[in-house]
């Protein structure tokens, strides 16, 4: 499944408490699990919600949303123009992300993988 952040500018809005809030535009990202970015280099680093070394969050999310792809077990994968790929695995037991335009579109990804989606068309 496609997303329809690409071509927006991705941006850290907080990392707090048990949660990472990106934004593509109009969009938010959630993000409620470990996010794992692979960066252009080849290195790899991970980060939980909650951390809170915010710098090397924004330094690693700063770019162009190329695209954004939800896979059939509920993986999020963002890949940016820098080269850099976010990756978000599904939980067992908690939602791990969800993508969302207030009043317009929302997908969940639910405990265990499967997708919520709900849109205004």
């Amino acid at each position: 499944m496609d997303l329809p952040i690409t071509g927006e500018q991705l941006r850290v809005r907080s990392s707090g408490p048990h949660v990472i809030v990106l934004t593509a535009g109009a969009y938010e990202i959630r993000v409620e699990s470990e996010l794992v970015v692979h960066r252009a280099a080849g290195s790899v680093s991970h980060r939980l919600a909650g951390e809170t070394r915010v710098d090397d969050l924004t330094e690693a999310v700063d770019g162009v949303i190329v695209s954004a792809t939800v896979e059939s077990d509920g993986e999020l994968r963002i890949d940016l123009d820098s080269g850099q790929r976010l990756v978000v695995e599904p939980d067992r037991f908690f939602e791990a992300w969800t993508v969302t335009d207030p009043g317009r579109y929302l997908v969940v990804c639910m405990p265990g993988g499967e997708l919520a989606v709900w849109t205004s068309d």
